[in-house]
């Protein structure tokens, strides 16, 4: 009678071997040290700090992702010098750079002027005793709880301290930082009207304006302007990635009075002011086109020194960026009919599409994404009429708010950028496809309703 359960202790005991097998890690960490400091970088996503690390490529050691991380965030090389442990997933190296830190005096800023992620995952890095760090800026709070205890393990790692990183500026951006220092001990470092400007030609809150004034416009004018819209972010996106120009906080960290990421020639709002509002002018007062176009530049004036207000923009870039805008607002009585073709919505999504792939970029994986999901919604065959205007305008923005308040949830909800970067990629695609037939489809069926479900034509926009 015993022999069963002996039988089933036996291949229990022959199996915990296979179960207590250690898991192979998915990512590596790099710890460097200066005295009681540690290297610690910002993401981008989160908006928190963290030790270099990031996850094991295929092919690759877990010492050479640490490594290669290490370089990634910082520009920093670095060499092994002993494996602490294994936190979570992750294999935790005790590392020491080969060349010196840059770091600010006094804050503790390390200059990223070197790092090839720069323009992506990476806002900042500091020098920072881990129990200096409070608990709501960290974004994994027990590994630095952790790791103080393995800290004496770590060997110092070289410091070059500096008063800020200026010196390596170009001769155009040392004649710009002490004007933007003037301009901020003029204007102090809270100005409501100046943050208002700056929303005024942030990305967001363009898209915002679509469904407030969907009513107003119609479907056809908000196509138009998303389709001109997506092209000047995908320019914008290229041309930063292509100048590479850092901006003034990297040179002079106590400039930023924002955080934000990325490359500065082009100053994306000042571009996206002049030619948003430069449209939306044009549309209310259709028999003075160049009036619209005067105020655009004095709105979009306005964006560009909120944003050299900020410390995120030299004045150069916000110059390049108003010349964008102009030039692509000057253009559209020709873009305007492309807005009604699927073929350059096609090209629109595959141009940003392969640039994301090649330059890992997710601000181009967003538009692709959008682009794509606004042209496949487009096609559904429902009608896109001005009825009900204002219902119309309701619903659109009700869903645009719940999909922004996902999206800015999913940070605090989730620690793993590659999570939050492919949650916030699909809710792209959720508003496009919103956007473009879901809104649409939701009112139909009130008026189905209202009608008694009397059958009706159905049309697409193209």
């Amino acid at each position: 009678m015993l022999r069963y359960p002996c039988c089933l202790l036996l291949a229990l005991m022959l199996a915990t071997p296979l179960w207590a097998a250690p898991s192979k890690a998915r990512g590596a960490v790099c710890v460097i040290k200066q005295q009681e400091r540690v290297l610690l970088v910002q993401d981008r996503v989160s908006s928190r700090y963290s030790l270099t690390g990031g996850y094991i490529d295929p092919g690759e050691t877990p010492p050479q992702a640490a490594l290669r991380e290490l370089f990634e965030e910082t520009g920093l090389a670095g060499r092994i010098i002993a494996p602490l442990g294994r936190w979570q997933s992750a294999d935790i190296f005790a590392c020491q750079t080969l060349t010196p830190i840059v770091a600010q005096q006094g804050s503790g800023a390390v200059s990223l002027l070197h790092a090839p992620n720069r323009d992506g995952e990476v806002l900042s890095a500091l020098l920072i005793p881990p129990s200096a760090l409070p608990h709501e800026l960290r974004r994994f709070p027990a590994q630095l709880d952790w790791l103080i205890p393995q800290l004496p393990r770590i060997p110092d790692s070289e410091v070059s301290w500096r008063t800020d990183f200026s010196a390596e500026a170009n001769a155009l951006h040392r004649q710009e930082l002490p004007l933007i220092r003037q301009l901020q001990a003029l204007l102090g470092p809270h100005n409501l009207w100046l943050q208002l400007a700056n929303l005024a030609g942030s990305a967001p809150f363009m898209l915002l304006l679509v469904p407030l004034l969907l009513p107003l416009l119609g479907w056809q004018r908000a196509l138009q302007l998303l389709f001109v819209m997506l092209w000047l972010s995908l320019l914008v996106q290229l041309t930063k990635m292509g100048i590479g120009w850092p901006r003034p906080f990297n040179f002079q960290p106590e400039l930023a009075l924002r955080a934000v990421s990325g490359f500065g020639m082009p100053s994306g709002h000042s571009a996206t002011a002049m030619l948003g509002w430069g449209l939306l002018l044009g549309w209310a007062w259709p028999g003075r086109r160049w009036l619209a176009i005067c105020l655009a530049l004095l709105l979009a004036s306005a964006t560009g020194l909120a944003r050299v207000w900020l410390g995120v923009h030299f004045i150069s870039d916000v110059v390049a960026g108003m010349l964008l805008g102009l030039g692509l607002l000057l253009l559209f009585p020709w873009l305007q009919p492309l807005a009604s073709r699927q073929l350059p919505w096609l090209l629109l999504a595959s141009l940003a599409g392969v640039a994301a792939a090649v330059l890992q970029s997710p601000a181009l994986a967003a538009i692709g994404i959008l682009s794509l999901t606004l042209l496949l919604g487009s096609r559904y065959g429902v009608e896109r009429s001005r009825r009900r205007p204002w219902l119309t305008g309701f619903v659109a923005l009700a869903g645009c708010l719940l999909l922004g308040l996902l999206s800015a949830s999913l940070p605090l909800l989730i620690t793993s950028s590659l999570l939050i970067l492919t949650g916030q990629g699909i809710l792209y695609g959720l508003l496009g496809l919103w956007l473009s037939s879901g809104l649409w489809w939701l009112i139909s069926l009130t008026d189905d309703h209202n009608r008694g479900a009397t059958p009706r034509k159905e049309y697409n926009d193209y």
